[in-house]
């Protein structure tokens, strides 16, 4: 069964400025046609879908990602990007809520939270970048009925902090697009 069949819109419905289903554009890592495709096709359903990407100091990665903006914005998608984060040619870009020299230093105890529906493929739900890279221990699954996305956001203890990605710790906006919304505390 697809994604579409078994998934109520109702479940991905918000009041919020942009779409509650957002897609990560990766040149090199997925394709964009593909994503336009599948985009296109949960828009039909009536779930609301954005794509990301990011806008890197690599003029090559940098131009296809205005190229892949481009093929969206022509199809009626909406594509947004966010600025690169991490050490790209051996300098620091990004902002991000620790500050980049110190954010292995920090060791548990933490708590962390996301405002970010994070989902793999086979539909686990994870509270961070770095847990689903790491495979560690999902929060849920998006088919279990009692499910419940409204409790994301809540600070939970973290025995992982310092091994963090780096989309988890950057500074970012929340629901209204306010920018500084913290994703963790000491």
């Amino acid at each position: 069964m697809s994604f579409v069949a078994r998934v109520p819109v109702s479940r991905f419905t918000r009041n919020a400025p942009y779409a509650s289903i957002r897609v990560s554009f990766h040149p090199g890592q997925n394709n964009i046609d593909d994503l336009i495709y599948k985009a296109l096709k949960l828009e039909g359903a009536g779930f609301r879908v954005g794509i990301y990407g990011i806008t890197h100091p690599d003029g090559r990665i940098g131009e296809e990602v205005r190229r892949a903006r481009d093929k969206c914005l022509k199809r009626g998608l909406d594509f947004r990007t966010k600025s690169s984060w991490g050490n790209i040619r051996a300098g620091f870009t990004g902002l991000t809520g620790i500050p980049a020299q110190s954010a292995r230093r920090y060791s548990p105890p933490a708590e962390c939270r996301t405002s970010e529906l994070i989902v793999d493929p086979s539909g686990e739900v994870y509270r961070c970048h770095a847990d689903l890279y790491s495979q560690r221990e999902p929060v849920g699954h998006i088919l279990e009925e009692a499910f419940d996305a409204s409790r994301l956001d809540l600070f939970r203890p973290c025995a992982n902090f310092g091994s963090c990605n780096p989309c988890d710790v950057k500074v970012k906006t929340n629901r209204f697009q306010e920018f500084g919304t913290p994703a963790w505390r000491s």
